[in-house]
């Protein structure tokens, strides 16, 4: 079969695509994985298909891609607020390039955040969407008015694809929002997280499938360096912090000096992952040490708790070492993964970026690792995705589905 995989967003929205588009091929099918142009290397080293799709100044900024746009315009307004604007700077060529990639395409897969690329091709082409959600759904989805609430998002997103549309041929996006209803219309839904993450499972219909998390056991990174692997050895496993692309230039210092003093009240070693803005810049105590790309699955399991910003990615990563967590989030998802660490027992109460200082996060590490009992639930479930095999699951789960939907396809035009 022949499948697009459309994946917009950070690394932690790329890499589990990733490790499902490596399954499909071992599979048999031909996959055309389509996503920002930085991340062509890893995909063609995996052997797949490679189709740019065009990302934005703002995400590019947030990558360390350099960019004509001054940084201070990231500093002023939330990230929920710069994704949006990033989005919009790139309707026309994105929609464009994400159609010229779908073409042909019998099946797209679609992360959440390009779910609207992938059903606007699945309408032109025919083909048969799936839809991969990273993190369980928000609980505000079953609330009454969430419909309403998701109809009043859609207006605006609807304007902004006018002028792409038109420019394509197609008419315009239906007045009614058509995503909250994919379900009633049998789309494959395929939820690359564990079911041992689910402390309050949702209702899930035939059409969807909780695989367990999509790992790429491939490596993105770099071989460590040898002082790290001197630091990790001289010494107690360390606290690794972990925000990601989260801070900018002004805030990243701060960040840096706040980190290194709740790590040293706590009595704590620290590994600090650099960020692209300079955070883990400067000198350090002795019993830290900052480091570049490095691969999580290789770290984690060689410190005692993580800090980091909630990523969906991330949060796997953490999950599957077996470690607690202190969860710092600053947008979407993220806060839902850090009330998700908090129920699970496996991390304190998230701290969220505006409350962050060093008093929090010196009681949030203490909490992580002076709590016998969370060490030990973390333990647990991190035994139990050790176990699972995500990507297996949903390859069979996808062609499962497609095989059903062929047999109800030909018995519509009979």
């Amino acid at each position: 079969m022949r499948i697009t995989i459309l994946s917009v967003g950070s690394r932690g929205d790329v890499q589990p695509l990733l490790a499902f588009g490596v399954g499909l091929e071992a599979a048999g099918h031909d996959v055309r994985f389509t996503t920002y142009p930085r991340f062509e290397p890893q995909v063609r080293a995996l052997g797949l298909d490679f189709a740019a799709l065009a990302e934005g100044e703002i995400s590019a900024m947030q990558a360390g891609v350099k960019t004509s746009v001054s940084p201070r315009r990231r500093i002023r307004r939330p990230p929920v607020l710069d994704l949006i604007a990033d989005a919009r700077s790139v309707a026309r060529v994105r929609l464009a390039e994400a159609m010229s990639a779908c073409a042909g395409a019998e099946a797209v897969v679609t992360n959440e955040l390009a779910l609207l690329l992938g059903w606007q091709a699945c309408e032109r082409y025919g083909a048969q969407l799936v839809r991969a959600r990273l993190c369980p759904p928000p609980r505000i989805a079953e609330r009454p008015g969430a419909r309403a609430v998701r109809q009043l998002a859609w207006l605006p997103m609807r304007r902004s694809q006018r002028v792409a549309r038109r420019e394509l041929g197609l008419g315009p996006l239906p007045l009614r929002e058509p995503l909250g209803r994919l379900a009633e219309r049998r789309t494959l839904e395929l939820r690359a997280y564990s079911e041992a993450v689910l402390v309050d499972p949702e209702p899930a219909g035939e059409w969807t499938h909780v695989t367990g998390f999509w790992f790429l056991d491939s490596h993105f990174d770099p071989e460590p360096a040898p002082e790290v692997i001197e630091f990790l050895d001289a010494g107690p496993a360390p606290v690794c912090v972990n925000f990601g692309s989260m801070f900018n230039a002004r805030a990243a210092a701060a960040a840096t000096t706040m980190v290194s003093d709740a790590l040293r009240r706590a009595g704590q070693r620290g590994v600090l992952i650099r960020g692209v803005d300079g955070f883990g810049a400067g000198q350090l105590p002795a019993d830290m040490l900052a480091v570049g790309a490095i691969d999580h699955d290789w770290l984690f399991p060689r410190c005692c708790a993580v800090v980091h910003h909630g990523g969906a990615g991330t949060v796997a990563a953490v999950l599957r070492a077996g470690l607690p967590s202190v969860v710092v989030p600053h947008m979407l998802d993220q806060h839902a993964w850090g009330r998700t660490i908090q129920e699970l027992g496996v991390g304190p109460a998230p701290i969220s970026r505006r409350r962050l200082n060093g008093e929090s996060l010196t009681a949030a590490i203490t909490t992580a690792l002076g709590d016998a009992h969370m060490r030990a639930r973390a333990g647990e479930i991190g035994a139990r995705i050790r176990g699972e095999q995500g990507v297996a699951n949903a390859v069979e789960a996808f062609e499962q589905h497609m095989q059903g939907a062929g047999r109800r396809s030909v018995l519509e035009k009979t």
